[in-house]
């Protein structure tokens, strides 16, 4: 999937704002020509050789580090002082992972969360006329908008009994933790199981009290509750978690509602 793209979108703002294109100054923006990036994602290989072996062993693989590329943008006309300070101060010097979305028809669902850093201003005289930069992501991809997916019970049933075929789009090859789990009992309470089938039978096993709601960042490991204060207690601490494609996961408890929020890795160059 190759750039393409004339202008982007940086924390919400789009780059027309200021007059500014994709691309190096005497660019036309519209992409052209060769060019060659780091794409996303590769891995490294964990392996150990011993001598008088000539196959090293082999123990798995590592994700590489975080996605990192340059990126350049140029104005057609020039940057003021002024019209730069304004530029730099929403692009550089963030506090926090902004998110980066190029526009272009086939990465319009795609966003990169990112920092720009190392910025260089272009200056032709003495006028600003572009800049470059480094993109770092968090992540060794780029993003697709999360998705989150509602199943609801029968409240007053006891003990429901539900298999749920859930399809895991993320492109990343290793386990995808989902960001949030809204688990929501019943007037009955008790244990609460997810048995992720799919992944040799793992065991998401949890005890809520009668209408409790917990909530789980099964990817940082967190875990909060409207009732308990110390709700690891009652947990088993198998947070759920995805293999990448079809899991099947077989639910079973005092539940009215189970609420499923994963984020969706794309592996974009």
């Amino acid at each position: 999937m190759g750039l393409i793209a004339r202008t982007f979108i940086f924390d919400d703002t789009p780059s027309e704002v200021y007059n500014l294109y994709v691309g190096e100054l005497g660019s036309t923006g519209g992409g052209g020509g060769e060019s060659t990036i780091q794409g996303s994602s590769d891995v490294t290989l964990l392996v150990q050789k011993l001598y008088r072996r000539p196959i090293p062993l082999f123990f798995g693989t590592d994700q590489t580090p975080v996605l990192q590329f340059p990126f350049s943008a140029y104005c057609p006309d020039s940057l003021d002082a002024p019209s730069y300070s304004e530029v730099s101060s929403w692009l550089f010097g963030q506090s926090e992972y902004k998110k980066l979305r190029f526009c272009q028809e086939d990465m319009a669902e795609y966003y990169f969360n990112c920092f720009l850093l190392n910025p260089q201003m272009v200056k032709v005289g003495n006028y600003i006329r572009s800049f470059n930069c480094n993109v770092v992501c968090d992540a060794p991809w780029a993003w697709s908008e999360p998705e989150t997916h509602l199943y609801t019970y029968n409240a007053n049933a006891y003990n429901n009994i539900d298999t749920i075929y859930f399809l895991n789009k993320s492109a990343n090859n290793f386990y995808t933790y989902p960001t949030s789990v809204i688990i929501t009992a019943n007037i009955f309470g008790g244990s609460v199981s997810i048995t992720n089938v799919t992944d040799n039978n793992r065991l998401f096993l949890l005890t809520l009290l009668p209408n409790e709601v917990a909530t789980l960042n099964c990817d940082t490991q967190q875990i909060t509750s409207t009732t308990s204060t110390y709700p690891l207690y009652n947990f088993n601490l198998n947070f759920l978690r995805f293999l990448k494609g079809f899991n099947t996961l077989s639910v079973s408890g005092n539940i009215t509602s189970l609420s499923i929020t994963y984020p969706i890795a794309v592996k974009v160059g």
